[in-house]
């Protein structure tokens, strides 16, 4: 019997919640949902049965989610809780609160505090790539110039007056930038010019043996402002000398756990635009391809007993999220895509809706409900 349990907190990211919890299943681990509410949609899936608690409160509150896991507990008894690191706003909460999970008997799978936010913190891991030789899109004064467009990047997570969770703002001229003033404190953003070119996800795993565990994929079509990517095909640009880049500077900060680098292709040389040292909406992608960073993450916590081998598959494998394009049709805003245009995405749909998250047997009922 498993003395480890995974815990996972549903309701956020959930795309890549449910990739996970298919790879939970695939390898028969013990785990237990703790569910957002009881409009949580992980309740219109087949893993509505793993759910053993339901929170009180949506805003993350530390009473709640321990009274959440004291229920798993009382149902299932193992020496260990492994809760999985599915979100950012989740794993900044559990860094805040390690100590008090760690008496739960929980384990919190992340680097340290300071780490963790030095990489995710927009304005610091840019400064960190610069110094150590990545090029980063060019930084502005707005009291000087500005440069239409360009991207407003919050230099902390969190509004410096409110506890409001801040996001990139795509700027594309002076109307946007009064817009965008009346709504937020500058001081609070750093500005930067908008890069175009080709967009890609570099995808590690970093385990705490030494080993490194890593895939990329292209990103096609993407939400508007910088939203979801809802179509992309996997890419080779994890053999690069640009990714080799990334794997010298995490493992000289001696780094651990998922990490996703954006970065962006332009007149041949690549940008840095941000990391997220977490789970990733396009999970699935890399789980289909069996590059299956999960289960690097799921050994390197003795979840699982054997390291999964990686095998470069020879063929390319695509993600795909027909609900968020519907989604965003339906508020009359138009896709970014980065690769073909909406008659290509038209012509070509019976081939990537084949690759759907949702239309799968498992989440069939989120799927009806998202085209609905």
């Amino acid at each position: 019997m498993q003395n480890k349990v995974v815990l996972v907190l549903s309701g956020f990211n959930q795309r890549a919640v449910i990739s996970f919890l298919r790879v939970l299943e695939s390898n028969c681990i013990t785990y237990a949902i703790i569910a957002l509410s009881k409009d949580d949609p992980i309740l219109l899936t087949e893993y509505k049965n793993k759910v053993i608690s339901i929170r009180r409160s949506v805003p993350l509150l530390l009473d709640d989610i321990m009274s959440c896991i004291c229920e798993v507990k009382e149902r299932i008894k193992r020496e260990e809780y492994i809760i999985a690191p599915s979100a950012e706003a989740l794993n900044r909460f559990l860094l805040q609160n390690r100590l008090e999970f760690e008496k739960l008997g929980c384990v919190v799978p992340l680097v340290n505090k300071e780490l963790y936010e030095l990489i995710s913190d927009k304005k610091s891991f840019g400064l960190y790539c610069h110094n150590n030789g990545i090029l980063t899109p060019n930084e502005f004064n707005v009291n000087h110039r500005i440069d239409y467009p360009c991207v407003a990047k919050p230099k902390k997570y969190f509004s410096s007056i409110t506890d409001e969770i801040l996001s990139p703002v795509i700027i594309h001229k002076e109307i946007d930038f009064e817009i965008f003033k009346k709504k937020f404190l500058v001081d609070d953003f750093y500005f930067q010019e908008f890069v175009f070119g080709s967009s890609f996800y570099l995808l590690f795993y970093f385990h705490r043996n030494g080993s490194v565990f890593k895939f990329s994929q292209e990103n096609a079509i993407q939400q508007p402002g910088g939203k979801s990517i809802v179509a992309a095909i996997s890419s080779t640009i994890h053999h690069s000398l640009e990714s080799d880049k990334y794997e010298i500077l995490f493992n000289a900060l001696r780094f651990f756990g998922l990490v996703m680098v954006e970065v962006k292709l332009y007149r041949d040389q690549f940008y840095m635009i941000e990391a997220n040292p977490r789970f990733w909406g396009p999970s699935q992608l890399f789980v289909d391809a069996e590059m299956n960073l999960f289960e690097a993450f799921l050994h390197d916590f003795g979840v699982l007993e054997t390291l999964p081998r990686f095998i470069e598959p020879e063929k390319k494998f695509k993600y795909f999220w027909f609900g968020g394009i519907m989604g965003t049709y339906k508020q009359k805003i138009d896709l970014i895509f980065h690769q073909g245009n909406e008659n290509s995405l038209l012509k070509e749909l019976p081939d990537w809706i084949s690759a759907d998250i949702y239309r799968r047997n498992d989440t069939l009922n989120i799927f009806k409900n998202e085209i609905a």
